[in-house]
């Protein structure tokens, strides 16, 4: 049971989770073998690689696909491409929300949470990333990257970032906050008592919020969003 898309496993779960929408942005779900519903998420693609990328599904979590017997060192370079894998919720959610995801690296990188305003297709009609952003973690600290599309080519920029040290094979809860304040949209990061945000209006109104595995085996436990009260 490797492969999300092309098995399509169907796993009754309703007990553990509500889908997230517009009108009730709440979603919560373990990866853990048999508690998770593959039909909620999409499977998509990087506009940099060529391949789509699976996860494997092990007893307690799920984790990227990487090349067997490549070094560390390869995954994060020449091998860069065969490790990403990235799902998003089908749904999408609006309003002010923070995602939550318990996670982890075994070596220095990579993984993340994305948002995504709209997915796009490649030639081959597969879902694709288009503009998007990344909450990176990897062993020293968490970069926030802001993917562009422009005229059919990929680009991106480090929109924020905080320097601390984080340990390989150590699962941290990953929180980002998405808000809308009186002095613009704001990300508020959060992860192993350290916090950071700032302010970027081109945060979307409405996204699709999901995991990438990239540049290195990554580890993804469980993944919720909630719905932030207004005070």
């Amino acid at each position: 049971m490797t492969r999300l898309i092309q098995l399509m496993i169907t796993v009754s779960v309703s007990s553990l989770f509500s889908a997230c929408s517009a009108a009730d942005p709440s979603f919560a779900c373990s990866f853990e073998r048999g508690k998770w519903d593959p039909n909620d998420w999409t499977l998509v693609k990087s506009p940099r690689w060529e391949p789509m990328g699976e996860w494997i599904q092990r007893d307690t979590h799920i984790e990227n696909k990487t090349p067997k017997d490549a070094k560390p060192a390869e995954l994060v370079s020449a091998w860069a491409g065969e490790t990403y894998t990235s799902m998003v919720l089908k749904n999408k959610c609006s309003g002010d929300i923070t995602v939550r995801c318990r996670l982890e690296f075994a070596d220095q990188m990579a993984p993340l949470i994305v948002i995504a305003p709209e997915l796009g297709r490649d030639k081959q009609g597969r879902r694709e990333y288009r503009e998007h952003f990344e909450i990176v973690i990897y062993d020293k600290g968490v970069n926030v990257w802001h993917h562009y599309h422009k005229k059919g080519k990929p680009s991106w920029e480090k929109a924020a970032y905080c320097r601390f040290p984080l340990k390989p094979n150590v699962p941290y809860q990953l929180e980002a906050k998405i808000t809308t304040t009186a002095r613009g949209k704001e990300l508020t990061v959060n992860i192993d008592g350290h916090e950071f945000g700032y302010l970027d209006d081109t945060l979307p109104d409405t996204f699709h919020v999901g995991i990438t595995g990239c540049e290195g085996v990554n580890r993804f436990y469980d993944f919720a969003i909630v719905r932030l009260k207004k005070d």
